[in-house]
C-alpha cells in the first residue's frame, strides 16, 4: 500500500465517522424536540400582521388539570354554527390552539374544511384563508 491510499483510507474513515456522529446528533435534537412540544402546557401567544394571526402564550393547562379560560383575542366557535377564516374578518386565517369551553370535556369534535376531526384540550389547528370551522356538538375556543 502506497502512502496516498493509507492517508485516502484514514480520511474517509474520519469523514465517515463525523458523519455518523451529525446524525446521530441530529436524531436525539429532533426527539428532545418532540418530547417538548408534547409536555408543553401553555397556547401560543398570539400577534396579528397584515390581517393573518400568528402564535409566538396563557396557560392551558394548570397542575395537569385543564384550565378553560377565555382571554382577549380569543375566538369562541358557537356549538354548530359555521365561520369562515377570512384576511381582515371576524375569524382571521393563521395558527390557533383549540381549547376545550367546557372543564369536563377534554375531546370535542370540529368540521374544518368539510371533514369532521376529534380535538383535544390544546391541540394546534392551522386555519387557511377561505377556510369554513364549524364546533359540532358544543362550543370551543380558539386562541
Amino acid at each position: 500500500m502506497t502512502t496516498e491510499q493509507i492517508i485516502l483510507i484514514v480520511l474517509g474513515a474520519a469523514l465517515a465517522a463525523a458523519v455518523a456522529t451529525l446524525i446521530v446528533t441530529v436524531c436525539k435534537y429532533r426527539a428532545l424536540r418532540r418530547r417538548e412540544n408534547a409536555q408543553r402546557t401553555h397556547a401560543q401567544e398570539v400577534i396579528v400582521r397584515d390581517g393573518e394571526r400568528y402564535s409566538v402564550s396563557p396557560e392551558i393547562a394548570r397542575a395537569g388539570e385543564v384550565n378553560v379560560s377565555h382571554a382577549e383575542g380569543d375566538f369562541v366557535l358557537a356549538a354548530g354554527k359555521t365561520y369562515r377564516a377570512r384576511k381582515g374578518g371576524e375569524l382571521l386565517p393563521g395558527t390557533y390552539t383549540v381549547l376545550a369551553s367546557s372543564d369536563a370535556a377534554h375531546t370535542f369534535k370540529l368540521r374544518v374544511g368539510g371533514f369532521v376531526r376529534n380535538f383535544s384540550h390544546g391541540d394546534v389547528l392551522v386555519l387557511k384563508d377561505g377556510e369554513e370551522i364549524c364546533a359540532v356538538g358544543g362550543s370551543a375556543i380558539l386562541r
